[in-house]
């Protein structure tokens, strides 16, 4: 096959989406997802999260398919990490239930449903295995996020919580092949289980252990999905500086999940990045927007990600941006029979009104590379 067919090929079936996606009148946007990617690499998160024009390691088969086929020699990466992420006030939640721990009964679950009402509470668990090379890549992924907002006046002037709890389980792939080092295409299908729980809990919830229990039990969805992107990357390299631009449909046709679980819709999204480089360090700087038909209709803000990440070697590396809203931060160092990421970042804790809400999340990674 040619590659104007290929092209030709693209461009038609890029063609139908944009029309499909326009015909299609009521959406539900009610997926916890929204349009940030299910999984990013933490080193890229601490840089800003802007990864469509370069992702870190496991990073490429969630940013953008086409990455994979950019590069030297045929096998990129060989993998495995574990990512534990825990928001800052979170800690004080902890504390509390570990003192409870042993003595655990209905008086503990409403004491501690109680301090979350003051301490908003964040956990997060992500972990990702595989091998990255040239034309294909494939990892098996997991990625597990709970979010608890307490206010104690709530909508009526009683204390209420709310529930964000998201799991995903999964196997992600990316199929790429580049044209005279300038152009890039790749198609990244996911097989992904997908959990979730969105709900509310008031006042006499939180006083009823059994009662909380039922919410949230007749609150969780699952189901299964298959979920494809299509990338497209330009690159203009000279021996000092490189320019790259990166184009990404993301959840092509939307993601249609079973077992009532609402879908992922499709987005669009672009990136830009610069990067100054020797032989063995480099300076790489982006800037991505997602979602640009605003299907998702959130914040401005927090579809903006930009940051710079300066790489010393293949040993260490310095990175800090703005995510969604605000700044960000971390530090990479590759042992090689060990890796190590750890940072900050601060994400969208606004669940019961309109703008932003910042809370300050630090993560630490560690696991390997070849």
């Amino acid at each position: 096959m040619n590659i104007r067919k290929i092209f030709f090929n693209l461009f038609c079936k890029l063609s139908f989406l944009l029309i499909y996606n326009h015909c299609v009148n009521a959406q539900d946007i009610s997926s916890l997802k929204k349009a940030a990617s299910i999984y990013q690499n933490p080193f890229d998160l601490a840089s800003g999260g802007a990864s469509m024009t370069r992702a870190t390691q496991e990073g490429v088969l969630f940013a953008n398919p086409s990455l994979p086929a950019f590069g030297e020699g045929i096998i990129r990466s060989i993998f495995f990490k574990n990512t534990v992420s825990v928001g800052a006030q979170s800690i004080g939640f902890l504390n509390d239930a570990a003192a409870a721990f042993g003595s655990f009964n209905t008086t503990q679950l409403q004491n501690l449903l109680g301090d979350i009402v003051k301490k908003p509470v964040y956990f997060g668990l992500d972990s990702a295995a595989g091998i990255v090379t040239s034309s294909f890549s494939i990892a098996g992924f997991s990625s597990a996020k709970i979010d608890l907002n307490g206010r104690q006046f709530g909508i009526l002037g009683l204390p209420n919580i709310q529930i964000k709890s998201n799991g995903f389980l999964g196997v992600a792939s990316a199929i790429s092949t580049q044209f005279a080092n300038t152009l890039a295409i790749g198609i990244g299908p996911k097989y992904i289980y997908n959990a979730e729980i969105n709900a509310d809990l008031g006042v006499n919830d939180i006083l009823n252990a059994s009662q909380a229990q039922s919410i949230i039990t007749n609150a969780l969805k699952k189901g299964t999905a298959i979920s494809t992107d299509i990338g497209v990357t330009l690159q203009k390299r000279t021996k000092h500086f490189d320019v790259r631009l990166a184009g990404v449909v993301a959840d092509v046709g939307n993601t249609q999940f079973t077992g009532g679980v609402p879908p992922w819709l499709q987005t669009y999204n672009a990136g830009v990045g610069l990067t100054l480089h020797d032989e063995t360090n480099a300076l790489h700087c982006a800037l991505d927007f997602r979602d640009i038909s605003d299907v998702y209709k959130e914040d401005l803000p927090k579809k903006v990600y930009m940051g710079c990440k300066l790489l010393i070697t293949r040993i260490f590396g310095l990175g800090f941006g703005y995510l969604q809203g605000w700044p960000s931060y971390g530090f990479v160092l590759n042992l090689f029979l060990m890796r190590i990421e750890a940072g900050t970042y601060t994400k969208d804790a606004g669940n019961y009104q309109a703008g932003l809400l910042g809370r300050q999340v630090y993560f630490a990674s560690l696991g390997f590379e070849l």
